[in-house]
């Protein structure tokens, strides 16, 4: 087919540049996207002024914009090229220790994940060093293009859930758990029928499934977050252990709440280690 033959040749040509020519390519196409186009540049700058509107100069925050706007275009083409770039790239831990500790549990693991940095390359190093990361999320794209991209992620090491398969989302979920692999999920996404609960000091619409989950299956929760280093290194960061807090006079939709409520403190802490490669286009806040 036409498009697969594009992607492939696409493919071949991002791994043959290496992460330097996809930097030079990102730059370009972020200046057209964030400075001329100003695509979704509102909205960036309106959630970054919603969450570091005390701490930053409106200067500041116009780079962090253009910053997170490259980032995301890199880690998109980075992705297209996966199997070939994933393996030169170097990778160090921050905390692997508290993973390690975790995973030796033998319950599995939910890693409670957030929209930054090389998502791809997080799951990729996951899936390497302790089990395969099944991810609940959408595809990326329809059609021929999307399954080609899902084949790519199946390349480097893990799978992704498919919510309108024939095994409900949540079996898939408890069978990955059973034989000890990793639950990858989105906190910070913004669901249509979603708690209404503060996040940097506002009431954003939020996901309250990984708490749901919890009570069904219980299973460590391990924050976690990606960083790029330098052209060709990542550094992975490892959170204390986020523990659900129960207690016996609390109906079951309260404790939902009030775990979700204190996830979403510890992703402000999350997006403040790296908010240059976190994906402020998602129009959390509308």
């Amino acid at each position: 087919m036409l498009m697969i033959f594009f992607l492939n040749m696409l493919s071949n040509f991002l791994g043959f540049i290496g992460y330097k020519g996809i930097l030079i390519i990102a730059k370009t196409l972020g200046f057209i996207v964030y400075d001329v186009l100003r695509i979704r540049r509102k909205v960036i700058l309106k959630n970054l002024n919603i969450a570091f509107q005390n701490e930053k100069s409106p200067e500041e925050l116009v780079k962090i914009g253009r910053a997170s706007t490259v980032n995301f275009i890199r880690t998109v083409l980075e992705l297209l090229a996966a199997d070939k770039l994933f393996k030169k790239t170097k990778v160090i831990f921050q905390n692997k220790e508290i993973a390690e500790k975790l995973y030796n549990r033998n319950q599995g693991i939910y890693a409670m994940c957030i929209h930054i940095g090389s998502w791809d390359f997080l799951c990729h190093i996951n899936s390497r060093d302790f089990a395969t990361v099944n991810v609940i999320s959408k595809q990326l794209a329809k059609g021929t293009m999307g399954i080609w991209i899902e084949k790519m992620r199946a390349s480097i090491g893990y799978r992704v859930i498919d919510r309108k398969g024939d095994v409900a989302s949540t079996t898939q979920i408890f069978n990955a758990l059973d034989k000890k692999e990793v639950i990858g999920f989105i906190v910070d996404q913004k669901r249509s029928r979603g708690e209404m609960l503060p996040l940097f000091g506002k009431e954003a619409s939020t996901n309250n499934s990984l708490a749901k989950l919890w009570l069904k299956k219980n299973a460590p929760i391990i924050p976690v977050i990606i960083k790029r280093k330098s052209i060709d290194t990542q550094e992975i960061i490892y959170f204390p252990e986020f523990e659900m807090i129960e207690n016996k006079d609390w109906t079951r939709k309260q404790i939902v709440t009030e775990n979700t409520k204190r996830m979403n403190i510890v992703v402000e802490d999350m997006i403040r280690q790296n908010p240059e490669e976190y994906f402020w286009m998602h129009n959390r806040w509308g």
